[in-house]
């Protein structure tokens, strides 16, 4: 090699070691204060991460219903201990952003005890914190997206039973009403320097929540001559009643009482349900904002009638059972 080429090697090594050095030695300027930037920006992983600064929030979801969906027993047991993996795809999802608001979640293997929590709600595909409002100056820096306060975020896992549809078929929409209002109400929160702030409470009443099921719909039970007439009216829920998975239903049950005092067997005045898939029948599931009705002759002798109104998580159990809520009762007096 020649003297040239030597000293033309040796100036490229020192050029290049101190390029390196002043690669590992010079530190990166600083974010500017409140700005989130791909360097400072934290990738959220669990529900855990999120307690510190939001445990009023936890506290309203832990124990709730999207909290345990992935170890609720009874779901487990109608999903073959979720062997169906189109079941764990809702009940222990990726983040919804992942493959897109609207669109059918992926499921995850990880967190089983978060069930759908923060971060399939509010954390993107990259880690990053989704919210209804910018705020680059929080710990986690959420990002506004219009999605969060729409039915669409919902709608992933809540239309496989086509329960948005529902709603979009309703006068609903029209009047400004999604699902965030009836089961994510306004809720004031106190802070640490004693004001309040308005957020939306995460508990999620819905199907397993006595007080939510009485306003979803107006029993009423009334005499017009030698008959009974027993109706239910979908006034509060914004989907069909019952809506979600076929094994839920509500009953409308009902009994006559003699003028000597006996009473007749309690009797289906009629059921709304949608049928498993291998089972014959019609969806009987009442829309929202329409009536049934239902009429039984009277017998002769009947002093009085009684009727009830069941809401039954399974459909082939007793009125005993603890899956079968009793919403509403009424009596007729007959003579």
């Amino acid at each position: 090699m020649s003297t040239g080429t030597r000293i033309f090697s040796a100036a490229l090594f020192v050029f290049a070691v101190i390029g390196v050095g002043r690669f590992l030695l010079v530190e990166p300027e600083p974010a500017v204060s409140g700005e989130r930037t791909e360097q400072t920006a934290r990738r959220f992983q669990s529900a855990q991460e999120c307690r510190a600064c939001h445990q009023d929030v936890w506290d309203e979801w832990y124990g709730s219903h999207h909290q345990i969906a992935y170890l609720n027993t009874e779901v487990r047991a109608l999903s073959d201990d979720f062997r169906n993996k189109e079941c764990q795809a809702c009940h222990l999802p990726q983040p919804i952003e992942v493959t897109g608001f609207g669109q059918r979640t992926l499921p995850r293997k990880t967190r089983p005890d978060e069930g759908v929590g923060c971060i399939e709600c509010h954390v993107d595909g990259e880690g990053r914190v989704m919210g209804t409002r910018d705020l680059p100056g929080a710990p986690c820096a959420p990002r506004a997206r219009d999605e969060m306060a729409d039915v669409v975020h919902c709608e992933s896992c809540h239309n496989q039973h086509w329960t948005t549809d529902q709603w979009r078929a309703s006068s609903y929409p029209e009047k400004g009403i999604g699902c965030n209002d009836c089961h994510m109400p306004e809720v004031a929160r106190q802070l640490a320097d004693g004001t309040t702030r308005k957020g939306r409470g995460h508990g999620y009443a819905g199907a397993h929540d006595t007080a939510m099921l009485k306003k979803a719909g107006t029993f009423t039970v009334t005499r017009d001559g030698a008959e009974l007439v027993l109706a239910l009216e979908n006034t509060g829920a914004g989907h069909n009643f019952p809506t979600e998975e076929r094994h839920r239903v509500v009953d409308i049950d009902y009994r006559f009482i003699a003028a000597d005092g006996t009473e007749g067997a309690w009797e289906r005045a009629y059921r709304f349900r949608q049928p498993y898939r291998d089972e014959p029948g019609e969806n009987t599931q009442l829309p929202a904002g329409e009536r049934h009705e239902s009429r039984v002759a009277i017998p002769d002798g009947t002093a009085r009638a009684e009727a009830r109104l069941w809401y039954r998580l399974k459909p082939y159990i007793s009125d005993d059972d603890p899956a079968s809520t009793l919403l509403e009762e009424r009596e007729v007096v007959i003579e």
